[in-house]
């Protein structure tokens, strides 16, 4: 069966009740139609002399190239990184996917410079991303003919460095903005002042054009808990779409809000923290309900707690606290 349709039939399936459902339902069907035969995947695959078990490898004529660690279907993922990359450094294997079959982290674990969290390089959610982006990444990544040529590494590095040079890239912009506006050069002066004088008819001096520059609050984000009540959000980054909010209070509500969109079956996780969710809006002085989902959201928090919340339903969820960007007026 073609990759796609066999995806297909995956999202329009139940979801596998445990790892060897997975295992079967989902990566044995996905590993064949990449053109692994069955005895170029080594199940419960032995690492150094005793020292672990990964559950596939998925082997060519020099052994190993890639390694798959697969966990029970609302597993946390973040919970097993360390081990599976630890295992594919002691190997010599480049590439290595963390999945719980329905959602996979792809990484690139010799990857020097980079924390492990650092060196993931995908993420695919065969229930939400479209079908034809899962069939193309996995076949670039995964796909035998690919991995064995090292086309899969080299294009794995590509995607990696291009990530990063993104984050990089926010940071100098923002940086190098705020230096800008506290000790503005004649260009930034002239430039503000033209267009003052194009509006207005009136043209400021350079003093007062500093003065302005000096004044004015500078773009700030945040992926690490700020803390400070005296910040005010205007938007919030999560998965790398921007949405607008005006108080701290819309931050938590509008990341509840996208993770039950994308992740509605296993959305009740956020219950475990039961100082930020409940079925029983009576628990919170102001409660936010998600949708149509009965849980209810805890709004009558402080800056740092709703930061603190926000980030622990992702992390509840198997997502990255650093996948949510707090962006400041």
């Amino acid at each position: 069966m073609p990759l796609r349709e066999t995806l297909e039939a995956i999202r329009n399936g139940p979801t596998p009740g445990n790892e060897e459902s997975a295992k079967m339902w989902i990566l044995s069907p996905i590993l064949q139609d990449l053109g692994w035969r069955p005895y170029d995947v080594q199940w419960e695959y032995q690492v150094g002399r005793g020292k672990g078990r990964v559950d596939a490898a998925l082997t060519g004529p020099k052994g190993a190239a890639a390694f798959i660690e697969a966990k029970a279907p609302g597993s946390r993922l973040d919970d097993h990184v360390e081990q599976v990359l630890g295992y594919a450094f002691q190997e010599g294997v480049n590439i290595c996917a963390l999945t719980t079959g329905l959602e996979w982290w792809l990484y690139l674990p010799a990857e020097r410079g980079y924390q492990f969290d650092d060196r993931r390089f995908a993420k695919l959610h065969l229930k939400e991303n479209p079908v034809e982006q899962l069939a193309t990444d996995f076949a670039a990544f995964l796909g035998k003919e690919k991995l064995l040529s090292g086309e899969a590494e080299k294009k794995a590095k590509q995607v990696l460095k291009a990530h990063h040079d993104e984050v990089r890239l926010d940071k100098e912009v923002r940086r190098i903005w705020r230096e800008m506006l506290n000790a503005p050069d004649e260009e930034l002066i002239e430039l503000v002042s033209k267009r003052v004088y194009e509006k207005t008819n009136l043209r400021p001096i350079p003093y007062q054009v500093t003065t302005v520059l000096k004044d004015s609050p500078s773009p700030k984000s945040s992926t690490e808990p700020s803390g400070s009540p005296t910040k005010r959000p205007v938007h919030i980054k999560l998965f790398g779409d921007y949405y607008k909010v005006n108080l701290w209070n819309e931050v938590i509500k509008r990341v509840a809000d996208v993770l039950y969109e994308r992740r509605r079956s296993d959305f009740d996780r956020v219950l475990n923290l039961g100082m930020f969710a409940s079925r029983n809006p009576n628990k919170f002085r102001y409660a936010y309900e998600v949708d149509d989902s009965g849980i209810f959201v805890s709004t009558n928090l402080n800056a740092q707690h709703i930061e603190k919340g926000s980030r622990k339903f992702l992390e509840e969820l198997g997502y990255h606290s650093t996948e949510l960007e707090i962006l400041f007026d």
